[in-house]
């Protein structure tokens, strides 16, 4: 469980990521020019909850207690959390997070601030899926810390994925390769992309994850009939996977008056 922290391991910070390993520079933030830039190697938390039932007062308070980790934990770069906005495998609710490295997230794992809202969700949260993922974006604000309206605007797309035993690392590698180019070839929809294997070794359920920033509620719909989108899924991760789990969420805040 989410509150169950203290027996955590971690990889080491480049293991299971072989475009980190073997130096690949892809472009993960849509960007019209398109120029190479420095790349920053980044840790991604997302998590789907099992949180049904909650009454409003109740959803808000967690969502808020959620949301206020990005200013109460010093090591956050950036933080996003919300309601599903389709229930999928008993999930309801998800929160993402971005740190510096796999030594901070430890170090978030057991700090006061998430062992505090961990306990207020107790009653509520009847199980979660983690992935934890070493990745990589642009070496520039923007991408890091997901600043700008673009951000602060539009969809959370999770996906978990548990990948075949059989599958070679070479089929891997060209999925997560594929995952890269999203923002690339669909940035008109997808301003952020990230992706990796799972470094998260307490009940490991997927394999690996990734996470794109949509634009748009409206452009959400759009994403998923897109050619690429629907190329892409057919093409790299249904021959790979035994399991995948798809959500989508609209950022919550701590202003949002009402959910």
């Amino acid at each position: 469980m989410y509150f169950d922290v203290c027996v955590l391991r971690f990889c080491d910070q480049t293991l299971g990521n072989p475009l980190l390993e073997k130096g690949h520079l892809q472009m993960v933030t849509s960007d019209s020019t398109r120029e190479a830039e420095k790349i920053r190697s980044v840790v991604d938390h997302p998590v789907l909850f099992k949180m049904p039932g909650m009454d409003t007062d109740d959803e808000k308070r967690i969502l808020d207690g959620l949301y206020a980790l990005k200013n109460e934990f010093e090591g956050v770069y950036t933080l996003s959390t919300g309601r599903l906005l389709k229930e999928v495998d008993n999930c309801t609710h998800a929160i993402f997070v971005r740190f510096p490295s796999e030594k901070v997230l430890a170090d978030y794992y057991n700090s006061p601030p998430l062992l505090h809202i961990a306990s207020e969700m107790r009653p509520f949260n009847h199980g979660e899926y983690t992935v934890d993922y070493s990745t990589h974006v642009e070496d520039n604000e923007k991408s890091i810390y997901r600043i700008g309206k673009e951000f602060y605007d539009g969809v959370e797309h999770v996906v978990f994925l548990k990948v075949k035993e059989c599958v070679s690392q070479e089929a891997v590698e060209d999925f997560l390769a594929s995952v890269y180019q999203l923002a690339n070839q669909m940035d008109s929809v997808v301003v952020q992309v990230t992706a990796g294997a799972n470094n998260y070794i307490r009940n490991k359920v997927f394999s690996h994850a990734f996470v794109a920033h949509i634009r748009s509620v409206e452009l959400l719909e759009h994403f998923y009939s897109h050619p690429v989108y629907v190329k892409f899924w057919e093409e790299k991760v249904e021959p790979i996977t035994s399991w995948t789990i798809s959500a989508d969420y609209v950022p919550h805040n701590s202003s949002t008056s009402s959910l």
